[in-house]
Parts: C-alpha cells; structure tokens; sequence
C-alpha cells in the first residue's frame, strides 16, 4: 500500500508517480513537434508513407493521441483524487505510455503495416479506459461515470476510424475523427461546467456562487448529442440551427460566470477564453447556413478551443498536484497563452477577411501554436522530473 501523503516510502521515479507527469509531457512535446511536421505536410515538403491523407493524419494525431493523451493523464490524476485509489504508477504507467508513443508513428507507416499500427494505435484509449475505471468502480463512484464514459467511446470512435481506413466500415475513416472530436468536444465541455466556475469563485474570492441552471445543463446536453449524431452521420441543415441554439445557450453561460477580475488571473482568463472560442465554433457553424464560409473553419474555432483549454488545464493542474500555489503561477504563462489566442485570429478570422493569404494565415498559426506549447514544455519539464515540494507521494 502507498503512502499517499510520503514520497519517502516509495522509490519510484517521480516521473511515473501519477499520470499527469509523463502524459503532460509528451503532450507538450508532441504537439511541438506533430504541429511542426503538419506545417511541413502542409506546405508539401513531407508526404505521408501510406495512402492515409495528410488532412486525416493531422486530424487523427489532434484528436485521438495529443487529446487523447492529455485527458488520459488528466483523468488518472482525477481519479486518484476522487477515489482516494492509486491509479496506475511505476512499469505499469510506463507500458501505458510506450504504447502511446509506439502508435506515434502513423505517418511513417506503409500501407502494408497499418493493420498493425491499428491494433497498437487503438489499444492505447482502451488500456486507458479500464485504468481509469477501475478506481471509480471500486470505490463505487457512480456520478463519475459518465466522464470516463466519454473516454470509452472515444476508444470506439477510434477503432471506427481504422476500420474505415482498412475498408472494412465505409466512411469509417471521417465518422471515427468527426466522433472523436465531437466527444472531446463534449468531455471539455462538461469538465468546464464542473470546474470553470470553481476556479472563478475560489481564484476571485467571489463571496457568492455564480449562476447555473439545471434546465440549462439538461438542456445543453441533450442539443450537443443532437447536433453531434445529426453533423457526424446525417449531414443536415437541422444540426446548423442547433448549432445556434448552442451559440446562445452557451453565450448564456459565459454571462453568467463572467467577471472581469478573470483578466487578471493567466489561469482563470486563458480558460475562460478557450471556452469563448468553443461558443464561437458553434456561431460560425450556424453562420455557415447563410453566408459562405471558408470550410473547416468551425472545426478551426473549436480545435484552438480545445488546445488553449488543454494547455490551461495542464499548466494548472501540473501546479497542483506538484505541491504548487495554483495562484501564483510561474511567469510566461500569460505570453503563452496569447500566443495561441494570437493563434486563433490567424487561424480563424483572418482568412475570413482576407482569403488570399489563406495560406500564410494558416503558416503563422501553426509556428504560433509551436511555440506557445515550446514554452509548456520548457517552463514545466522540471516539476514533471522532481518529487512534489509539499513532501506527498504523486
């Protein structure tokens, strides 16, 4: 048995102590490098081994491995917490990791390996999943569930896009990455509901709690599994007005746990802000019905969402649970941040209004985003390597 509050008592290397360490961390380092080889692909300076497009490599490494990975090692931290039970440490978090960076490769990998690449690639989410689980079910904390629920079906979506590449689901390969990030849509989503107010009410000391609604909770999650199974297989008009029933609900919500005491706080605005640019996501989706717009570019609102929203969630989370002041955070953090907000307006509003740079818009959000996610790494690689400061195993 370990103990929980003692690093002395057990001589493991703080590096696999507890899954955010090692997840964080190639995340960081992941996302450096897999943005760098996308610039590449993109400008056809690198083309991929196998018959697999570069959009869908690029989509595939966004989603199921950089996501993938950091809620992996968000949640086996949440777990642990939440359970009071060890999740996976030591070899057994080290096998689980080998197996992440093993299904790195796909890009690399000929078309007459992808079976393969598949069976290792998919059984990363699933190993995650019973992982995750296993402390939720033995401590019989059933309100969890549908978090880890969310990771379950990511694994399915997963397995959907290879069966799709390998020929056996026609249509595979678009409705795994659609359903995939969909559901990592849905899981930072529900995670913002949970926290984001939390860390508004604690961070500004607000004396009073802010506004949320049941009916509007209910509310939001029955439109979001609309819009997702109705965008993902059907292809209907009726899934850009949900689209903008979630814009004004959502909108709704961001009032609500506004205040502007956040601008203050790197840790607070960064994740509000993410938030806004999912909202947004969903405006320009619904705008798509009246006025032309640049495709993708929805999927561009929410993909920077989701990267300034992990990035922010890593960086404090990493604080915490390294025994450090989540409140006074390292310096950089706000220059990180607006990078990859810097990002985002490159990404998404600047081809909308000049088209015709479209692709030195696109070139100058992806160096961006490298750098923002260089500084992640270089600013926390220390805490990830070293025992907590407050002396407690983690």
């Amino acid at each position: 048995m370990i103990n929980l509050d003692s690093n002395k008592s057990f001589p493991t290397s703080a590096f696999l102590r507890l899954g955010f360490r090692p997840f964080f961390f190639f995340s960081g380092v992941f996302s450096v490098i897999s943005m760098l080889l996308w610039a590449l692909v993109f400008q056809q300076e690198l083309l991929p081994a196998s018959h697999i497009g570069p959009n869908s490599w690029h989509a595939h490494e966004m989603v199921f491995a950089y996501c993938g990975a950091v809620i992996v090692g968000f949640l086996l931290t949440a777990s642990r917490n939440w359970s009071g039970i060890q999740t996976i440490y030591d070899k057994p978090l080290l096998v689980l990791l080998i197996i992440w960076l093993m299904g790195r490769f796909l890009l690399f990998v000929g078309d007459q390996y992808i079976v393969y690449q598949a069976i290792v690639d998919t059984s990363f989410l699933v190993l995650a999943t019973m992982s995750i689980l296993h402390p939720i079910l033995k401590s019989k904390l059933w309100m969890h569930l549908a978090v880890v629920s969310k990771v379950f079906f990511l694994s399915l979506a997963h397995i959907v896009y290879y069966l799709g590449i390998l020929n056996f689901i026609d249509d595979g390969e678009s409705y795994g990455l659609y359903l995939g990030f969909y559901l990592v849509l849905s899981l930072l989503l529900m995670m913002s509901r949970r926290l984001l107010p939390f860390f508004i009410e604690r961070g500004l000391d607000l004396e009073s709690e802010l506004k949320n609604s049941k009916v509007v909770d209910i509310l939001l999650l029955v439109l979001f599994l609309s819009f997702m199974v109705l965008d993902v297989f059907f292809n209907t008009i009726i899934s850009n007005i949900l689209s903008g029933l979630l814009f004004v609900m959502h909108s709704v919500r961001a009032f609500w746990w506004f205040d502007k005491g956040i601008w203050k706080k790197p840790l607070l605005w960064s994740i509000y802000l993410s938030y806004c640019f999912l909202i947004l996501g969903f405006a320009i989706n619904f705008l798509s019905l009246f006025v032309f717009i640049i495709p993708n570019i929805d999927i561009h609102a929410f993909a920077f969402g989701v990267g300034l929203m992990t990035l922010s969630m890593m960086a404090r989370v990493s604080l915490g649970h390294t025994g450090r002041n989540v409140f006074e955070p390292p310096r950089g953090l706000n220059l990180m941040f607006i990078l990859v907000s810097v990002g985002f307006l490159f990404r998404v509003v600047m081809p909308v209004l000049a088209v015709g740079y479209y692709v030195y818009w696109v070139f100058f959000a992806q160096v961006l985003w490298a750098i923002s996610f260089s500084m992640f790494v270089w600013i926390y690689t220390p805490m990830f390597f070293q025992n907590r400061i407050d002396g407690k195993f983690g």
